[in-house]
């Protein structure tokens, strides 16, 4: 009896040792460093690597290789789960199609790489630092600069003259001039040279309202008045009174700008756009409430004038 017993057990054993043994293995945990991805980033002039590694690596640091050359990179994102940690580095592809990456760092004395291929076409890029250049009201009359990548032979035309900054080196170039501003409408034009031949042309406008600048009946501008804030603040109040001046919308906008290490961020910022309707004064009155347990408090005024001239 007791053997029988024991032979059942044995075999019941080893059925379902062989089940087992039939079912795939369910284990993507990452045992090394993995490149889940490489794509461009829509609308900028980098390129995004994302990868996956063991959460048991302590701080790891990464360096990165394209086309077998060092390149520079920084961090945009990252996360983790149970059992892996994820990162998200962003970098400026070189000027050739096909495009090498990898990925390298060092745990325990033992370099670990990744390496991955894409596709890159590099598009243009021109951009006014600090601005929109969309129909923008100028609060102060200042140097503009204009930030360019993947062109050539970049020229440019404020109010109709042409203008020569030294463009400084680098993947990017910037470009900056003391600009002669004049009342009411300026148009700075870019035009550059594609890197596939063809040209790119590109205008920017601002309006100087000050010391006699004015809008003509039927012009729309834009008001750039606050930065975007979190729920605790700032919050912003647009107050316009005088019928010279109407508010059509209330918008968000994005101004690029140069960070300390040279790299290009965007930032979102409220903005009103107004239609000038009849001729006459307006007085805009900009509140601010840097945070939600303080008071409105008076930020700016200024008038805008309306007049066909």
């Amino acid at each position: 009896m007791i053997k029988k017993l024991l032979f059942g057990f044995v075999l019941i054993l080893t059925l379902v040792s062989i089940a087992c043994a039939d079912q795939p293995v369910k284990s993507d945990t990452p045992r090394s460093l993995t490149i889940v991805s490489v794509v461009p980033v829509k609308d900028e002039i980098y390129a995004a690597v994302s990868i996956e590694f063991p959460k048991a690596w302590t701080n790891p640091q990464f360096t990165l290789e394209v086309n077998g050359k060092p390149a520079r990179m920084r961090q945009r994102s990252g996360g983790f789960s149970e059992d892996r940690n994820m990162a998200d580095f962003l970098f400026i592809p070189v000027k050739t199609e096909k495009q090498s990456v990898t990925v390298k760092t060092v745990i325990d004395g033992k370099r670990v790489d990744a390496k991955s291929s894409f596709d890159w076409k590099p598009a243009p890029f021109i951009t006014i630092i600090g601005h929109t250049g969309d129909r923008e009201i100028i609060m102060a009359r200042e140097k503009l600069t204009v930030a360019a990548a993947n062109v050539t032979d970049v020229k440019m035309f404020f109010n109709g003259k042409e203008v020569h900054p030294r463009p400084s080196a680098g993947d990017i170039q910037t470009l900056s001039f003391d600009s002669a501003w004049r009342k009411g409408k300026n148009v700075l034009t870019v035009n550059a040279d594609k890197l596939d031949g063809g040209i790119i042309a590109k205008n920017f406008t601002f309006f100087d309202l000050g010391d006699g600048g004015t809008l003509p009946p039927g012009q729309t501008a834009v008001l750039l008045y606050g930065q975007e804030g979190s729920k605790s603040g700032p919050f912003y109040d647009v107050r316009i009174e005088g019928d010279a001046i109407a508010a059509l919308r209330d918008t968000r906008v994005r101004r690029d700008l140069i960070d300390k290490d040279g790299w290009i961020v965007s930032e979102v910022w409220l903005a009103r756009e107004l239609r000038a309707q009849k001729e006459g004064m307006s007085k805009v009155r900009i509140f601010v409430k840097t945070h939600f347990l303080q008071k409105m408090e008076l930020e700016k005024e200024f008038s805008i004038t309306v007049a066909d001239r």
